[in-house]
C-alpha cells in the first residue's frame, strides 16, 4: 500500500511539471515545445496501467480489509482523473502546435490566469491526496467554483472579441476549446477531492458535506 501511495504521487508530480510547461508553452505559443509535451502523454498512460495493475494485484492476491479496500478503489479512481489532467494538457497543447494562436490579447491572460488556479488546486490536492488531508480537500472543492465562474466570463469575452471582428472564428474556437480544457482539469481536482474523502473517512461526500451544510 505505501508502494502504490508513491506511485500516485509520482505520477502527480509528473503531471504537475507538465501542467506548468503546458501552461508556459500557451503563453508563448511554442509551437516546438507543445509538439514535445503532447507527445509526452504516452508516459503519463503508461504509469496511470501501472498504477492500475498493482491495484488489481493487491485486490486478487492479498484481500486487503476494509479500509486498504477503500484505499486501493479510491487510488484507481484518482488515477483516472490524473490521467485525464494530463490528457486536457496534452490536449491544448496539440492545439497550440498547430499555429493558429498569435498575439497577447486580453483573453489570452484571462486563460493563462485560469489554467494557473487551476495549477495551484492541482498540486493542493496532490498533496492531500498523498496525506488524505480532508481540510485540503475542501479547500480545493470550494475553490473550483471562481475557476468555474471564470470559465463563463471568458467564454463571453471570446464571444465579443469574434462579434467585433479582433480575432476569427477558428481563432476564437481554439481559445474556447482550451478554456474548457482548462476548467475540465479544475473539474478533475475536485473529483480528487471527493476520492480523498472517501478514503479518508469511509464515504462518498455530498456538495453539502463540502459547504458545511450537512
Amino acid at each position: 500500500m505505501d508502494n502504490l501511495k508513491v506511485k500516485v504521487f509520482n505520477m502527480g508530480e509528473s503531471i504537475s511539471h507538465v501542467l506548468l510547461e503546458t501552461i508556459k508553452i500557451f503563453e508563448d505559443a511554442d509551437i516546438e515545445k507543445a509538439v514535445k509535451i503532447s507527445e509526452s502523454d504516452v508516459e503519463i498512460d503508461k504509469s496511470g496501467r501501472s498504477i492500475e495493475d498493482a491495484c488489481l494485484r493487491i485486490v486478487s492476491l492479498q484481500s486487503p480489509y476494509a479500509s486498504d479496500l477503500r484505499a486501493v478503489t479510491g487510488y484507481l479512481k484518482i488515477v483516472s482523473d490524473l490521467e485525464r489532467i494530463g490528457d486536457h494538457c496534452s490536449d491544448v497543447c496539440e492545439i497550440v502546435s498547430m499555429g493558429n494562436l498569435k498575439g497577447q490579447l486580453g483573453c489570452y491572460q484571462k486563460i493563462v490566469s485560469i489554467l494557473k488556479e487551476v495549477s495551484v488546486s492541482f498540486d493542493k490536492i496532490r498533496q492531500a491526496c498523498f496525506k488524505l488531508n480532508v481540510d485540503t480537500a475542501k479547500e480545493v472543492y470550494l475553490s473550483d467554483d471562481k475557476i468555474d465562474d471564470d470559465f463563463s466570463d471568458i467564454i463571453l469575452n471570446i464571444s465579443d472579441d469574434i462579434s467585433n471582428g479582433i480575432f476569427n472564428v477558428y481563432m476564437g474556437s481554439d481559445l474556447m476549446f482550451i478554456a474548457k480544457y482548462a476548467e475540465r482539469m479544475g473539474d478533475h481536482c475536485v473529483n480528487i477531492s471527493k476520492w480523498i474523502v472517501y478514503m479518508y473517512l469511509g464515504f462518498f461526500p455530498t456538495p453539502e458535506f463540502f459547504r458545511g451544510e450537512g
